[in-house]
């Protein structure tokens, strides 16, 4: 994949997480108590037994990572 900011080859790969789901939350919402991300963008999945993944592509030329939100929350 190619970075849509520089132009530049992606390295493709995964963010894991712990047993808990990874959340996208917006600047403007914060923490609930200062530990809980309610509401937001589910990413991967989480669970007792599972770590949740979710594929994305950095960039390190740029220092940017970019997240595939269909496969983070199949």
């Amino acid at each position: 994949m190619k970075c849509p900011y520089c132009g530049r080859e992606m390295v493709e790969g995964t963010i894991y997480g712990d047993r808990y789901q990874m959340k996208w939350l917006p600047k403007t919402q914060k923490l609930v108590m200062g530990i809980w991300a309610k509401g937001g963008l589910g990413l991967g999945q989480g669970g007792l037994m599972g770590r949740s993944s979710v594929e994305a592509s950095l960039c390190s030329s740029c220092q940017k990572l970019i997240i595939d939100i269909k496969s983070a929350n199949q």
